[in-house]
This record gives structure tokens, C-alpha cells and sequence, in this order.
């Protein structure tokens, strides 16, 4: 390589780095981050979630578990945690799906200006947090990857009550890539973000009222706030090859409900003006 190739290289080396940690524009945001983890009677799961959040090389200010009608055995096992994390708990009775009022009940409860979601059932490497903090802006939503984890060796990771580092984090999804300002090269692409690992600044959540909660049984749900909120001005932002999780085995859902619930949310997105949800406990806000 000759010496004028080595300085655009090292040039274009630069400002990805710079994009990649949102310093730019010189400025270093600060900020308060709770992770909301959404729990339905998977303890065994949630245990592993748990125990990697508690292993982060960055701290959240608040972790809060929003539980949608499980047993005493997950309150006893957010008894447990409560010592290593600083972990809140909101429960709700069991009345078929409801996770999007139980985030929203989280949302309410949360003391960080900075939200992630992520499901009981996604294992975090070590520097998620970190991650997710290092790219998320205002009027940005940080849309991250996850592997799915096979049933063997979900099931291997539940029987030891561990987080094993080989079995979880192995795939090439998990590789860190510089990528700057490749990561925002698709703002309005609803399609690649999903609701278990999903970075949010609480002011933007707020603003539409976060998830509707009118949306009966599994499906949709997720995607109807991320459209709710790319109308209202906040763009996706890719975490690809940045904060990945591992999403452990687990039978797929019922979807007698998908059916009605797409075509609810195709009503969503046709109507353009639309950022504001069906029902929400934060519209009473």
C-alpha cells in the first residue's frame, strides 16, 4: 500500500470511530440507562438474562423486570438478584399477552432518560450496555442483532444456571465493527428492529405514548411502535456487529391473533399522521 492509500484509510479509520462512539461533534453524553427486561414464567431463563446484566463492564442505573403474570417463583428469584443489580420488579395478572402495558407500566416506573428492552429470554455479552450507551442520541432508536440459540444447547445453559461464553457468544453476529455512519444508512427501515434489544431515549418513547396496548395476543405490537415513532421524527439507528444478544430456545408463540393485529397495524402505516396509540397507560399521563 502506498502512503497516500495508508492516510485515507487511516482518515476513514478515524471518522467511523469517531461516528461509532458519538464524539463527532466533540460532545460526550451523559446519561442515566435502565434496562427494562420483559419476564413470562421462564425463571430458568431469566436467571441467565439476570446474571448477565449483572456481569456488564457498565452498569445500568436501574434494572426493571416487567412481568406479565408470573409465579412466585420469579418474584423469588428477582429477591435473589436484587442483590447484585439494582433491580425493581412491576407484575401484572396474567390475562393472555399483555407485554406491551407491562413495558409501558416499566417506562412509567423508570428513573433512566435512556431505555432498553430486552426479552427474559436474550442473554447480553459483557459490554451491551456499554454498547447500546456509546450510540444512542436523541431522536435516534439503537436496533440491535441477536443468534438464536438452538434448543440443545438452550437447554444445557438452563440446566447449569450459567452463562457460558462459548455457547452464547460464539457466532460471527457477534463480532465488533466500526461501522459510523453505515449504521444509520437505513433511518426509516422498520423491518430490522425488534423489541428484544431495542435502545430508546425515554423523552422519544414518551412523546408517542410508547407501546399500544390494544393489540390482543401476540404480534405486531413492536413494529407498531417503531413506526409510531419514525413518524414522530426519531430514525433507526443499526447496532449490527455492535450489541447483539443470544436468544435462547423457546417454543413459538400462539398467533390465532396475528391476523387482526396486522391488519391494525397496516392501518398504522397508511395513516401517516398517526403517533399517538390506541390505548396506553401513558396517555393518561
Amino acid at each position: 500500500m502506498n502512503f497516500w492509500g495508508g492516510c485515507i484509510i487511516g482518515c476513514c479509520s478515524d471518522v467511523l470511530f469517531r461516528l461509532e462512539n458519538n464524539t463527532d461533534s466533540g460532545q460526550i453524553f451523559e446519561m442515566n440507562t435502565t434496562v427494562i427486561v420483559t419476564s413470562y414464567r421462564r425463571r430458568d431463563a431469566l436467571n441467565l438474562v439476570l446474571q448477565s446484566l449483572a456481569n456488564q463492564t457498565e452498569m445500568p442505573e436501574e434494572v426493571i423486570v416487567a412481568d406479565d403474570g408470573s409465579g412466585p417463583d420469579v418474584r423469588s428469584l428477582i429477591d435473589h438478584w436484587s442483590e447484585r443489580l439494582p433491580l425493581a420488579f412491576i407484575w401484572q395478572a396474567d390475562r393472555k399477552f399483555r407485554a406491551a402495558r407491562a413495558r409501558n407500566l416499566a417506562a412509567v416506573k423508570a428513573i433512566g432518560d435512556h431505555l432498553i428492552f430486552i426479552d427474559g429470554d436474550c442473554v447480553l455479552p459483557l459490554d451491551f450496555v456499554k454498547t447500546h450507551r456509546r450510540l444512542i442520541i436523541g431522536l435516534k432508536m439503537v436496533s440491535g442483532g441477536r443468534f438464536l440459540i438452538n434448543s440443545q444447547d438452550t437447554k444445557a445453559l438452563v440446566t447449569s444456571g450459567e452463562v457460558d461464553e462459548n455457547l452464547c457468544f460464539r457466532d460471527i453476529k457477534f463480532l465488533k465493527l466500526p461501522l459510523g455512519l453505515f449504521r444509520d444508512l437505513a433511518p426509516r427501515n422498520w423491518r430490522q428492529v425488534r423489541t428484544c434489544n431495542l435502545g430508546v431515549m425515554r423523552s422519544d418513547f414518551m412523546n408517542v405514548c410508547g407501546f399500544d396496548e390494544s393489540y390482543q395476543g401476540w404480534g405486531r405490537e413492536d413494529s407498531d411502535l417503531v413506526v409510531r415513532m419514525i413518524k414522530n421524527g426519531v430514525k433507526v439507528r443499526s447496532a449490527r456487529f455492535a450489541a447483539c444478544v443470544s436468544h435462547l430456545h423457546h417454543d413459538e408463540e400462539a398467533k390465532t391473533a396475528l391476523e387482526a393485529n396486522d391488519s391494525q397495524f397496516q392501518n398504522v402505516i397508511a395513516d401517516r399522521s398517526k403517533v399517538v396509540p390506541i390505548q396506553s397507560v401513558l396517555r393518561r399521563l
